[in-house]
């Protein structure tokens, strides 16, 4: 792959730079199959003789350490008999987030064998002057790219890039020594995008709001008259969020701005921003024809139904199916405003969903988070938040992605693929051999670089540590099993075996009938006792007693202990604690 190309870019490079190259090729018969591999730091569009075909193109580094990717794009419904027109416009981001790698060396790779297509110094481009950096609210650490921000005045906005002044372009490295490493071929779909849409809008003085009919990934657009010099803005209702539980801090995200030409005019935002509202600051003066925007999401679709008589339920069923598949784009998201971060005890909590709602495409991007967990460790440490500047460990998460209960485990189960259990076994057996035990071989708790077990109250994180170590053990030796390597059998049995012999006699309280490690009861740990099969039959009713007694759990562990509820028995009883915690 790309043996015939060059790394090309201009002379110049700077953070938030937009840089259109421009290609053509002369065909005398249309190829069945022509298939344009791309690769570029960080984004880019594809246009095909005039033609949108790519709107959203390049996945964020990494794929492996160091690494980035490259996409495969046929391209043969887009082409002609004679002259064909190319134009491919990169962003280089030159920063990063919480799901995006920084790198400090733009460029662009590509090539066609079909079409005899390659990047070299034929190619021409141009750094495309009217894109800029606004000067206020920059969007917050956690975010990759930065604010879409044009000037009409230095050349009219249009969708494919027109050459102002044609330069010669520059190769940058030879593909072996490339700016970033060996590139990978993306493995997860294009992204799907929508028409534009037209909408009503409210207006009171210079804030027009447009309600969407349903939260979504999106990008503003706006046609108007003016008379040039007039400052628009653009952003969601999620533009400025407040940090979760514990964290006082508000952060900006992505917004739009657009600074007028004269008379008539249209922009759209080639960033996409999520939220409920679209909400546009437009000076007097400036004449609106048109507001809208386009959507667009991961390429899945929703294959399960539910309906019942029951309104609050079918509403709830509503909610959680836009809210999963709003969380998925380049990863698996813990949310789309504030940080678009992959955390893994998140995705764990997502995959079963994955499996029952959507489409086998959408098992790629849970696959893909599966390799990013594994390929992107930090030694033997597993951590989450990768790819990405901000990869960190908590320790309950990491063991929760490897347990019974853990992303994997919901993949195998549904896809049988023994490839990702072979790359995940060893790397998760030496993750468990980094905690270290007490005197009686029972796992001590690891601090990592964040000892998170749950938000709220009274988290007993002493047996929540032991649940999830103990169900990562389980789920490792059934691992051993299925890909046939016995190597660590003796280190995951004496584990296993240690916490058995000591767990119901340390931590059991007879008088107050649940578990506990300390003075107070954790609905949280003692739905885990259950999962993790470490509470005998006969303790089910007094635990059952305690899980519809203590709401204590956020909606993260909530899961588990509904699922604890459904693993005894009394299914009546988690759907009346479901009703009870999220109906309000």
């Amino acid at each position: 792959m790309f043996k015939n190309s060059l790394w090309i870019w201009t002379k110049d490079s700077f953070k938030n730079q937009r840089v259109n190259f421009f290609f053509e090729k002369d065909i005398d018969v249309v190829p069945n199959s022509a298939k344009l591999c791309i690769g570029c730091e960080t984004k880019y569009r594809l246009f095909v003789n005039g033609a949108m075909i790519v709107h959203d193109g390049g996945l964020f580094r990494e794929s492996v350490p160091g690494c980035g990717w490259y996409d495969v794009v046929e391209l043969s419904s887009f082409l002609k008999e004679g002259h064909n027109d190319f134009v491919i416009q990169v962003w280089f981001y030159g920063n990063g987030g919480r799901n995006n790698s920084k790198c400090d060396k733009p460029g662009l790779i590509f090539d066609c064998d079909e079409l005899n297509l390659h990047s070299d110094s034929s190619v021409l481009c141009e750094t495309d002057e009217a894109f800029y950096i606004p000067s206020d609210n920059p969007p917050s650490y956690l975010y990759g790219g930065d604010h879409t921000a044009f000037d009409a005045r230095i050349h009219p906005f249009s969708l494919c890039p027109q050459p102002a002044s044609p330069c010669e372009a520059i190769a940058v490295e030879r593909i072996g020594d490339a700016p970033w490493g060996e590139l990978a071929e993306r493995s997860i779909p294009l992204f799907r995008f929508y028409d534009r849409v037209s909408c009503q809008y409210s207006r009171e003085g210079d804030v027009c709001v447009v309600l969407l009919p349903c939260a979504m990934q999106f990008s503003p657009y706006i046609k108007a008259k003016a008379k040039g010099g007039e400052k628009l803005k653009m952003y969601s209702d999620r533009y400025l969020t407040n940090g979760g539980p514990g964290d006082s801090g508000s952060y900006y995200c992505h917004r739009g701005e657009y600074i007028c030409t004269f008379g008539e005019q249209e922009f759209e935002m080639s960033d996409w921003i999520f939220g409920e509202k679209i909400i546009f600051e437009i000076p007097d003066g400036v004449e609106i024809s048109e507001l809208g925007y386009r959507r667009s999401c991961y390429d899945t679709d929703v294959t399960t139904s539910f309906e019942c008589d029951d309104m609050r339920v079918n509403s709830l069923f509503e909610k959680c199916v836009t809210t999963l598949t709003v969380c998925m784009r380049e990863n698996y998201m813990d949310c789309p405003d504030r940080e678009r971060g992959q955390w893994i005890g998140d995705i764990s909590v997502q995959a079963p969903q994955i499996i029952y709602l959507l489409d086998k495409k959408a098992h790629k991007l849970l696959r893909k988070a599966i390799c990013d967990f594994i390929n992107l460790r930090s030694g033997d440490v597993l951590t989450g938040l990768v790819p990405g500047d901000n990869k960190q460990e908590l320790p309950s998460q990491s063991l929760n992605a490897i347990s019974e209960y853990g992303m994997i485990s919901v993949y195998y189960e549904a896809t049988q693929d023994l490839s990702v259990l072979k790359m995940a076994f060893e790397p998760a057996v030496k993750y468990l051999m980094l905690w270290e035990t007490d005197d009686q071989g029972v796992v001590l708790p690891r601090v990592g670089g964040w000892e998170w077990y749950d938000h709220l109250y009274n988290c007993d994180k002493a047996i929540l540590n032991i649940c999830w170590y103990y169900s990562a053990l389980s789920f490792a030796k059934k691992m051993a099993d299925l890909i046939d390597n016995h190597s660590y059998d003796s280190f995951l049995k004496s584990r296993s075996d240690a916490i058995e012999k000591v767990f119901e006699k340390r931590y059991w309280k007879q008088s107050e009938g649940f578990y506990a490690s300390g003075d107070f009861a954790d609905d949280r740990a003692n739905a885990m006792v259950v999962l993790c099969g470490l509470c005998p039959r006969e303790r089910y009713p007094q635990i059952r007693y305690l899980l519809m007694s203590l709401f204590n759990s956020s909606v993260y562990m909530e899961n588990y202990v509904l699922m604890a509820l459904c693993e005894m028995g009394f299914k009546q009883d988690a759907f009346r604690r479901m009703m009870c915690r999220y109906q309000p």
